[in-house]
């Protein structure tokens, strides 16, 4: 299998955590604008340190360094119910902070908001009309929908399917939109490429963040893993976005189209795949 280049270590995520919670110049404070609620002295909830962190470590490998630093007393854990049977752990530096209950409040609430299903549904909706978009902008042919038969051949061993099958200039594309926080479901990953393989596609997977293991899979049968690192959420959203973002961190946007970069990415990539 091929792999990437290991970038860290368990221990230097813990200390890179230890100086997320002790010091605001952090460079995880530092980029994009400033988060008004998010700080050294502010609780963080467990997935939102991984997301926060993801450019430089794995999912996982902040989740153990989050726990061993629980475990050594450095942080305290508070778990959380909330919303329709959800739940999470908020984590903080007990040294800085004493009394949680306001914040953990207020953070709840957004929380809800950003988690309820029809909010969920839309935003996963809204990313595909914009891949879409870009597919008819640049002259693709949308083959299907929601759809896991491609010429004469049909998935049968589930239910699952590909949100789109587009083919240009002889090279035909399987297509599978994730627009979430967390990875996409690893058992779902692997058996969207094997859909894929089956209708003899090409998987192209714009994911707002793959994994080491997801980018190391396509590369091993000459797919794409399109990175757009932002959770796209459409017009009409921008103080949810901004609550989101003031309190917690998290990269999110109101998007009207695809932005050029990864516009460009699934370009080049085609025509290598065309040459």
């Amino acid at each position: 299998m091929v792999t990437r280049e290991t970038r860290y270590s368990l221990d230097d995520a813990v200390r890179d955590i230890i100086l997320f919670f002790t010091d605001d110049n952090h460079w995880a404070y530092q980029y994009g604008s400033t988060a008004t609620k998010c700080n050294k002295n502010s609780i963080f909830y467990k997935k939102q340190l991984q997301v926060i962190f993801e450019d430089k470590y794995p999912h996982d490998v902040t989740g153990k360094a989050t726990n061993k630093l629980i475990s050594d007393g450095f942080l305290r854990e508070n778990p959380v119910e909330y919303g329709n049977n959800m739940h999470t752990i908020f984590v903080y530096n007990r040294r800085n902070i004493r009394y949680i209950a306001t914040a953990v409040k207020e953070k709840i609430k957004i929380m809800e908001k950003f988690s309820d299903d029809e909010v969920n549904d839309g935003a996963g909706k809204y990313a595909e009309y914009l891949f879409l978009h870009m597919f008819n902008k640049h002259q693709f042919d949308i083959v299907g929908r929601h759809t896991n038969s491609f010429r004469d051949k049909t998935w049968t061993i589930s239910d699952r399917n590909l949100d789109f099958i587009i083919q240009k200039e002889g090279v035909s594309y399987g297509v599978e939109v994730k627009n979430r926080f967390d990875y996409m479901d690893q058992d779902e990953f692997e058996e969207k490429l094997e859909i894929c393989q089956y209708l003899g596609l090409l998987p192209m997977f714009p994911i707002r963040c793959p994994s080491d293991q997801q980018y190391a899979q396509m590369q091993e049968c000459n797919g794409l893993a399109l990175k757009f690192k932002t959770r796209i959420f459409p017009p009409g959203f921008q103080k949810l976005i901004t609550d989101i973002w003031n309190n917690f961190r998290l990269p999110v946007n109101i998007w009207e189209e695809i932005k050029t970069p990864i516009e460009n990415i699934f370009l080049n990539y085609h025509h290598q795949n065309v040459n």
